[in-house]
């Protein structure tokens, strides 16, 4: 034990202990002292009450921390694989701090009457219970953690806005949980999206089986009368209790400020032959509960439990905003699985910058196993991708591990000779590399016994390996494939990102599930009997390989479920027998080259996913037997009654498209279990048939993830948005892309009330984005603004004056010829007030950018950039200097861009503005010959790039608070010989690095 953990632990028994000692002794101490010191009866009295009082605290503080440990052990034993572990013991524990609750509120009742004094024997149960061991326990979470979970000093600031939907999915996991549990009745969830936790638990199919009776009452008033109103009783007569005594039921009460004590509220209700629950929701962190008011409390902050563990384990490469989302997504993907959080991150910290490899992580813990060997199918994935890139030798010895090792572990030094004996290594020093590498990967577990340095490997790892007959040698660099007998035994098969060109002819696979062969660019061809001996096959992706076809045997596979063609740009046929694949349920041929889909899909009836692109349209193929006059055939699509999702990429100068996609359209409305539609309408009147038809229809576009591309346009004209900028539109959930458009439709308009992303190409009239209805656009968080001629300000409040783009995060625009100002008319309190990046390229006319009553908007901007704006001066025109000085101004900007501005002198005129600013780019800004120390007072500073030239002639302004800087050691020189993105790219690679040093001493 570290000492200090020794020292704390000690001290606080030993306060424990003196408790008790003060409350056996108190009598004997206070008459002992009333006789030397002569006191008065009532001086003593009050003494004798004082220390009474003092006592109390005391134990029910000890009482609290008893109480807040039994909270948190619960909180990590609902996640897996705490959830799936032997955790007898815990509950016996948690079942026995619940019974001397009850103790000491029946003892604290009596107290409250002066009938009685706190036992002793209470204290030295509660004493015994705070000691109860969580070795188990710390062996996937760390003491530091479980500390600061009890001391709640869990961070209550959310780094991204989509965490909180982790700890609200995490706690109605819990609460699911707990409600099987007869001793806990009253469960108090403590947080702001306490009312979301309410609404999914109250949703769920199991919860309306589960109970006779579910209402949610507030509680504003007397409780107990507003469960009586709901269910339409009074409280007069007993009728009530008499009712409830006989059901099972679930009340939840919203806004619970923990005054009313829920052991009072409806005593006669109680029945323990039914399941009886109470779920009180308090929004306020901060509000006072009093003592052991609940038998479980559920704070929301302490389900970032993963998240806290992945940051503890990745280090500090998540200030980076896109690894920050994709983080947030895999702790998703692995459904909190402790041990998959920590294998994960610490596989990734190895590969801090690669993003594909981010991405390849959640695509893998996306996989569903349908074989009941899978017993733990998020570790089953986490342990294909981190073995996928695992040496050969690294591997087999960790399976050796698995099938030899003991489970009390082994000396390191036993094991490397056992690795060497079995011609798994040659060498010992490299066991002993092979040994650390799985101990910092967490594969192994070091541990110190009597003998020396040990080792073992977890069970959980352990029963996975053994149990699951895995062939994995995905990015192994394979130029042949493995032998035959492995396929054999195999359930699942990895052999991604390889460099073999062929396949086996007909391999035998009579258990395989999965087989996974995508990102193989050498692969060309599959042989025509390579399916033949797969009957079991459910999963097979071949993502991104060079294949032109799919072979003849293709079609018996008869339990396959997941067919996956994305990339697979050769592919320019999909042969009629995919129809014969009945149990399909995902298509994806997303990326290929397909011409027309054959009419037999439609008979995949239990299809839920369906991706396709389309190969254009080209004269020259109208001959072509594959050549149709229709991309989908009629009545292909409203066969796929179970669609959820349907995705349709084609060319947009594809005149098959053109002349059937109203037909489309009218059958997408037929799909009532559609939530996910992705489709290119070219004429704006398709939206008003799409809109028209699905409110008729149970189909609903507002509750529905869509990505519409409205608009006539031709593909060969190249758009000057960059890609990244365009994909990042296309993740957002509900995404309109309006192209060339004209005047202002109410469809469009219409559309933009459900929106969180749009992309505007290409209008011919609009002034400003204000013209198509901005007050509605409250859902929407990116915007993107190209080539609209006439538009010359962002926002015109003489159009309206609604609040404005309250809710938007990102805003780029690039090539606006005319944009004079971000903003025209009287600014609106709260617009903007959410933004995150501001990117403004290629804008010949701006000359106003932020206005002084503009800036208190900004408290959110983390990045301006500012590019090829030749009329700028200055990115703040300041109304009243004295005024603004006294306001702080974009408190969390971080990067900060300016580029290709021949008129620009002053940056913010000395105003103290950029408190943790991290990095300042100039670049071609001739007229910027003086900056204030102000400017770049951030501690938070690593890097300022500009030309050598301009840095070593650049001056700094006098300033009252400051002296000169010296930044010459984070100074960064661009070349005007190079291209500048290149270079801007390089040196912020540099800075990420530098900014993940020194996160750790900030």
């Amino acid at each position: 034990m570290d000492p200090e953990k020794a020292h704390d632990s000690s001290s606080t028994t030993g306060k424990r202990r003196k408790t008790t000692l003060d409350l056996q002794q108190m009598e004997t101490h206070q008459k002992h002292e009333r006789s030397r010191l002569r006191i008065s009866d009532k001086q003593f009295a009050k003494a004798r009450l004082y220390m009474r009082e003092k006592i109390l605290r005391q134990h029910y503080n000890t009482v609290m921390e008893l109480n807040r440990k039994k909270d948190v052990v619960s909180l990590i034993l609902s996640y897996p694989p705490m959830n799936s572990m032997n955790k007898e013991r815990h509950k016996n524990w948690v079942r026995d701090v619940l019974k001397i609750n009850d103790k000491v509120r029946r003892e604290k009742e009596m107290f409250s009457t002066g009938k009685t004094e706190v036992s002793s024997e209470t204290i030295k149960t509660i004493e015994l219970l705070l000691n109860h061991s969580l070795d188990d326990i710390e062996a996937y979470v760390p003491p530091m953690i479980i500390q600061k979970m009890c001391d709640q000093t869990v961070p209550i600031t959310w780094p991204d806005e989509n965490l909180p939907n982790l700890a609200v999915n995490f706690a109605t996991r819990q609460i699911l949980e707990e409600i099987e549990n007869p001793e806990v009745q009253r469960i108090r969830v403590l947080g702001r999206d306490g009312i979301r936790v309410i609404s999914a638990v109250k949703d769920l199919p199991q919860i309306q089986q589960s109970f006779d009776i579910v209402i949610q009452v507030d509680t504003s008033s007397d409780i107990e009368e507003n469960i009586a109103t709901q269910l339409g009783f009074s409280l007069n007569g007993g009728k009530l209790n008499e009712f409830l005594k006989t059901k099972s039921f679930l009340i939840f009460l919203d806004d619970y400020f923990g005054w009313t004590n829920l052991y009072e509220a409806g005593k006669e209700w109680w029945n323990s032959k039914n399941i009886q629950k109470i779920v009180c929701i308090t929004r306020d962190r901060e509000v006072y509960s009093p003592t052991m008011t609940e038998d479980l409390l559920i704070r929301l902050d302490d389900h970032l439990l993963s998240w806290e563990l992945f940051c503890l384990n990745i280090g500090e490469i998540l200030h980076l905003s896109c690894f920050l989302h994709k983080a947030i997504d895999l702790i998703e993907k692995c459904c909190g699985h402790l041990l998959a959080v920590v294998l994960m991150a610490r596989a990734l910290k190895r590969l801090q910058f690669d993003f594909s490899v981010w991405e390849n992580a959640c695509y893998m813990l996306s996989l569903q196993h349908n074989r009941s060997q899978m017993v733990d199918r998020v570790l089953c994935n986490t342990l294909a991708f981190i073995l996928g890139r695992c040496s050969d030798s690294a591997h087999e010895c960790l399976k050796f591990c698995a099938f030899y090792m003991e489970r009390k572990g082994v000396e390191k030094v036993d094991l490397i000779q056992e690795w060497i004996k079995h011609a798994l290594i040659s060498k010992f020093e490299e066991g002993e590399r092979i040994v650390g590498d799985l101990v910092s990967a967490f594969l192994l577990e070091s541990f110190d016994d009597q003998k020396g340095n040990s080792v073992r490997i977890r069970d959980e790892i352990r029963e996975v390996l053994v149990n699951s007959y895995f062939l994995y040698r995905g990015g192994s660099g394979l130029t042949r494939m493995p032998k035959d007998e492995a396929w054999e035994v195999a359930f699942e098969i990895h052999l991604m990102n390889n460099k073999f060109s062929e396949l086996p002819n007909s391999p035998n696979c009579p258990q395989l599930s999965t087989l996974f062969l995508q990102n193989n660019c050498f692969l060309r061809a599959i042989p025509p009997l390579f399916f033949q001996h797969m009957p079991m096959l459910q999963i097979l992706d071949l993502s991104l390989t060079k294949i032109r076809s799919l072979p003849h045997s293709l079609p018996g596979l008869a339990q396959l479920q997941t067919l996956l063609l994305r990339g697979c740009k050769l592919l320019m046929e999909l042969p009629p027998e995919v129809g014969e694949l009945n149990n399909l349920k995902v298509l994806d041929f997303e990326g290929t080259e397909i011409i027309r889909l054959p009419v037999e899909v439609g008979k995949l009836t239990n299809l839920t996913s369906l991706k396709m692109s389309f190969y254009g349209d080209n004269d020259d193929r109208k001959d072509d037997q594959y050549y149709s006059s229709r991309i989908i055939p009629r009545n292909v699509v409203s066969n796929l009654f179970q669609l959820e999702e349907l995705i349709i990429d084609v060319s947009p100068d594809d005149k098959r498209w053109n002349s059937n996609v109203k037909d489309i359209v009218e059958e997408v409305c037929l799909l009532d279990r559609l939530n996910t539609l992705q489709i290119y309408l070219p004429e704006v009147l398709l939206l008003n048939d799409l809109w028209k038809n699905a409110s008729s229809s149970s189909a609903n576009i507002s509750g529905m993830h869509f990505r519409f591309t409205v608009g006539s346009h031709m593909k060969h004209i190249i758009s000057r948005v960059p890609l990244d900028v365009a994909a990042k539109l296309g993740e957002q959930e509900r995404y309109l892309k309006y192209v060339n458009g004209e005047c202002f439709p109410i469809e469009i308009e219409k559309i933009l009330g459900e929106a969180t992303a749009l992309f505007l190409d290409r209008h011919s009239t609009a002034t400003s984005l204000s013209e198509f209805g901005i007050g509605t656009m409250k859902n929407l968080k990116c915007c993107v603004l190209a080539e609209c001629d006439e538009i010359q300000a962002i926002v015109d409040t003489g159009v309206n004056r609604y609040l404005s783009l309250e809710s938007l995060e990102y805003l780029n625009v690039y090539y606006m010829r005319n944009l004079k100002s971000m903003w025209k008319g009287k600014f609106q309190w709260g617009s903007l007030s959410c933004l995150k990046v501001l990117a403004l390229y290629t804008c010949p006319q701006l000359t106003t950018i932020f206005t002084s009553n503009m800036l208190f908007s900004f408290s959110n901007l983390e990045e301006l950039v500012v590019e090829d704006c030749p009329k700028i001066e200055s990115l703040i025109v300041i109304h009243n200097p004295n005024s603004a000085k006294s306001m702080l101004k974009f408190p969390k900007l971080k990067k900060m861009s300016l580029h290709y501005l021949p008129r620009l002198v002053s940056i913010f005129d000395g105003l103290i503005v950029l408190p943790k600013l991290e990095w300042m780019s100039l670049y071609d800004c001739p007229s910027v010959k003086t900056l204030y120390p102000e400017e770049v007072q951030s501690r938070d500073l690593r890097t300022i790039t500009g030309e050598a030239k301009w840095w070593e002639e650049l001056k700094w302004n006098d300033s009252e608070c400051f002296g000169p800087p010296n930044l010459d050691a984070i100074f960064v020189p661009i070349y005007w010989d190079k291209d500048l993105t290149t270079q801007l790219a390089e040196i912020n690679v540099q800075h990420e690095a530098r900014m993940q040093e020194t996160e750790p001493s900030q």
